[in-house]
């Protein structure tokens, strides 16, 4: 069917989008967490068992790649880019915002 070809093809050109493609796409506007309440640990996955590699202050703000999960304890935590590479801080210590 014509239609789901289309529809298809639209869905390779939007996966291949590089992120400035995207934010060109999106109007400039990308959601990032920020440090809220002291200081949060960037870990490699999320939960408190998963290494830290970092520090995300006060203030300090990492772009959030749109993937969230639950720990044991029930702890929400965001999928960042940190340094140049994926990791997760808590949502205890953080917040979500637009710029």
């Amino acid at each position: 069917m014509k239609t789901t070809e289309n529809m298809n093809e639209l869905n390779e050109k939007i996966i291949a989008l590089t992120d400035e493609e995207m934010e060109s796409v999106a109007g400039g506007r990308h959601s990032y967490i920020e440090g809220d309440d002291g200081k949060s640990y960037v870990r490699t996955g999320p939960g408190l068992d998963y290494k830290s590699i970092g520090v995300l202050h006060r203030g300090e703000d990492a772009k959030y790649l749109g993937e969230t999960s639950v720990d044991d304890r029930g702890v929400l935590w965001y999928k960042i880019r940190w340094n140049g590479r994926s990791a997760w801080v808590s949502s205890m210590y953080t917040r979500k915002v637009r710029y």
